[in-house]
């Protein structure tokens, strides 16, 4: 009778125990299941992020530029209107209308655009002699390089004509333009950013002027239009140097 229930016990304790260790087997598998899910969404989500970012390399880059500036009452609005939309542009300066407009200069710079020299007097660098021509973008340069701290880099030329032979006491690189939209000569806003969107293709510098209202307002269509279609608006010196 003694040996039947020893039995007996012995059998529920062994019964127990195989429960027992089925049930950590089943709690381990668990754990296990929730760590592969848990790894496998993490996965997932780093592989979202990565076409996020090929997707955000792969958008076709365009730079928009302006020429005559700072205006005193348009380049405020225009920063205004590009800071709204995220979008950086390069401005090419006339020194002489730097004094007076210092803060606007700051302000291009805080916000992450790219200051480039037009000249101080807006002057055909072609038709002086080298010592005049180095004088005018080094006064501009040193304007700007007062207000920003950096001088400037880069050049556009007024009406395109630059002087490869000029042996300055600062390097500066010239940029032109792909893109002419000619917004100087009229103030019909839709005919400027026509001009522009149906011809802008990757890689293309837009050549504008934010000394007009005019330009200004078709300026802010564009970077609408263009952000629509997929471009990104990039600074000529990340086009130039890629």
């Amino acid at each position: 009778m003694k040996k039947r229930n020893i039995s007996k016990s012995l059998a529920v304790i062994n019964s127990f125990l195989f429960l027992m260790i089925l049930s950590l087997q089943i709690q381990k598998l668990e754990e296990n299941q929730k760590k592969e899910s848990a790894s496998e969404a993490m996965m997932m989500e780093e592989d979202e992020q990565l076409k996020t970012e090929e997707n955000s390399d792969m958008k076709p880059k365009i730079a928009l530029t302006f020429d005559d500036g700072p205006h005193p009452v348009y380049t405020p609005m225009l920063l205004e209107g590009l800071q709204e939309r995220r979008v950086n542009a390069t401005f090419f300066l006339i020194g002489k209308n730097i004094e007076g407009n210092e803060e606007i200069v700051k302000q291009m710079a805080e916000q992450g655009n790219l200051i480039g020299n037009h000249t101080y007097n807006h002057v055909k660098v072609s038709e002086l002699s080298a010592k005049e021509a180095c004088e005018e973008m080094m006064m501009t340069s040193e304007l700007v390089e007062q207000i920003t701290g950096e001088a400037t880099c880069y050049i556009r030329p007024p009406f395109g004509v630059w002087d490869d032979s000029l042996d300055c006491e600062i390097d500066m690189i010239s940029v032109k333009w792909t893109i002419d939209p000619l917004d100087w000569t009229t103030k019909n806003v839709s005919e400027v950013v026509e001009k522009v969107v149906t011809h802008a293709e990757e890689n293309d510098i837009i050549l504008l002027h934010d000394c007009y209202e005019s330009s200004v307002q078709a300026a802010l269509q564009i970077v609408d239009r263009l952000q629509a279609e997929g471009f990104e608006f990039v600074t000529v010196d990340q086009l130039i140097l890629e």
